[in-house]
């Protein structure tokens, strides 16, 4: 798919202000995917699939969560 612009039309400065911004969309998306973020999504799935366990933890009764 290719699109045709007329920027001839256009004041020189606009002109260059849409060249930069096509070249920021080109760098942008072009772009590969960093597999950075597929590692820190596999520790947080483990974080969040690992039991949580607390020693020496009782439950109050509720006349103790009750208390002011």
């Amino acid at each position: 798919m290719a699109f045709a612009l007329e920027l001839d039309l256009l004041p020189k400065k606009a002109r260059s202000e849409l060249v930069d911004y096509y070249e920021f969309l080109l760098r942008k998306y072009s772009r590969k995917p960093s597999r950075r973020a597929k590692k820190t999504a596999a520790k947080f799935e483990a974080f969040l699939g690992a039991p949580i366990s607390i020693k020496h933890f009782v439950m109050p009764d509720r006349e103790a969560r009750n208390a002011r």
